[in-house]
Order: C-alpha cells, then structure tokens, then sequence
C-alpha cells in the first residue's frame, strides 16, 4: 500500500484517505465490510462509516485509535490520521495553528513563522502573488516580464524591488522549495491590510475578466453565531481542499486570488416578544 502513504502525505481530507484503504482492506477480505467496522467501533447507527467516509459526520480524537487498528495503519498513518482529525475539530485559532503545523512537520514541508521584521510581506498584495508566481515559473527572471504577468501590471522597478525584499526577508530562494507560511496571531492589523488591497483587486477584475476566468457569487442568508462559527469551519475546510487541490495540479499556469467574505449587513435583531 505505497500509494496510500504517499497519498497520506499530500492530504488535507482524511476521508478520500480512508475510502482507499477500506477499499484494499475489502479487496483482501469480503467480510470487511461497513457494518462490520460500525459494530467494532462500537456505534450504534449502520450509516455511521457511510457518513464519515461522505462527509455528513466528523472523527472525532476518540475514533482515532480504534480506528487505525481496525484499517491497520502503521504509526506514521495514525499520526497523519489524528491531526487531519484535530485539524479538522479545532475550534480556537491557536489549536487550528497547532495542528496545522503538526501536518506541516509530518509531511516534511519547510515551514516558516512570519517574524514581526517580516510582516513588512502583507504591505502589497503583489509581494504574495509575485512569490506564488515564482514558485510557477522559477524562470520568470526578468522584472519587466514579472511585472507585465501581473494584473493590474506592476512597473519593472516595484518588481525588481518586490523580489528583491522577498528574497531578503528569506521567503523566495530560486534553489530551494519555497516555505509555507503560517501567520501568528500578531499579523492581524497588517493581514487586515492585505484583505482591504485584495478586495480592491476584485471590483476591476469582475469586469475585467471574462465569467470562464474567474468566479464570482453571492449568498444572502440569515444566521445565528453557532451558525456563523460553522459557517466559517465549513470555509476552513474548503480553503485546505483548494490547497491539496493546487499541490497535486500539474498543468497550473496562473496565480489566482481566492476571497471569502461571509460579514453581517444588519444589526443584530431583538427575539420576537
């Protein structure tokens, strides 16, 4: 089962994960089945696996090691498995910040915190997108090139000056695998900045660019705060499968700036007497 360890290590969503081994497990043993796996785990619903496996349930920290006895996973799968499930329950953001390190240091990924001399990256939307865009084409060398790719296009001395302040702060080096980046709570007021620029981006570019190049919807809806805090998990998981989604893309060929806005447009509303 190499691919299946490979594939751990490349995964944000357990679930996909775990579909493929029950998959091999019941390939070598018909009697494997969901039922089969409900009754050892102990759980009293027959669609208990089957909502697991969809998406309709989460793991939770107590499954894990029953679990991972039951579709035999070496300790290195059981670490993976259990901090995907953690990554996935946290609530508070320093517990999701410290499982998504965990994942980082399983897959052996360089990881960098933002120091506060670097926060100086969230001062223009294009330091992100330029060092995106050399990770894509490392080399995009020339300054009037990368200046031209952008959009709106940046004059060939902001791009030279922008990848030169990359490179100084340690967060582009054309020999090696660029870092991932995880913000610390101190960065809000300066990623509160970058969000305001990036907002600005996405006027012109609705009108700009064509409905097959971009993606633009709105939903107006009523919410409760446990609502609004589900809300904003459901957004988290979607932002970790977009991720695993760009990782294993082969033929990506532009940088995309990707938006979620879920904010309130009335007060909060007395209960009906």
């Amino acid at each position: 089962m190499d691919s299946l360890d490979r594939d751990a290590e490349s995964m944000t969503d357990y679930r996909a994960w775990l579909a493929a081994r029950f998959r091999d497990l019941k390939a070598a043993n018909r009697n494997f089945s969901h039922r089969y796996v409900n009754q050892k785990m102990g759980v009293h619903s027959a669609g208990w696996l089957s909502d697991i496996l969809a998406g309709r349930q989460k793991l939770r920290p107590r499954h894990v090691s029953p679990l991972a006895a039951l579709f035999k996973l070496n300790p290195s799968e059981k670490a993976m498995l259990k901090t995907l499930v953690e990554l996935e329950s946290a609530d508070a953001p320093e517990d999701r910040t410290a499982a998504y390190t965990k994942w980082l240091e399983l897959r052996g990924i360089p990881r960098e915190q933002l120091e506060r001399d670097r926060l100086r990256y969230f001062e223009q939307w294009y330091y992100p997108v330029l060092r995106e865009l050399l990770t894509l084409r490392p080399s995009l060398t020339d300054a009037a090139a990368l200046g031209a790719a952008l959009h709106p296009p940046l004059p060939a001395a902001k791009a030279r000056a922008a990848v030169a302040l990359l490179v100084r702060l340690g967060l582009h080096n054309p020999d090696a695998p660029a870092p991932v980046l995880v913000k610390k709570p101190s960065a809000t007021p300066h990623w509160r900045k970058i969000l305001e620029a990036y907002m600005d981006l996405a006027r012109p570019a609705l009108k700009d660019f064509p409905r097959e190049e971009r993606d633009f919807s709105a939903l107006t809806l009523a919410l409760s705060s446990e609502s609004l805090r589900e809300a904003g998990e459901e957004i988290t998981a979607l932002r970790r499968r977009l991720i695993a989604l760009s990782e294993k893309d082969v033929g990506k060929d532009r940088v995309f700036q990707c938006l979620f806005q879920v904010f309130p447009v009335t007060q909060s509303l007395p209960a009906d007497a």
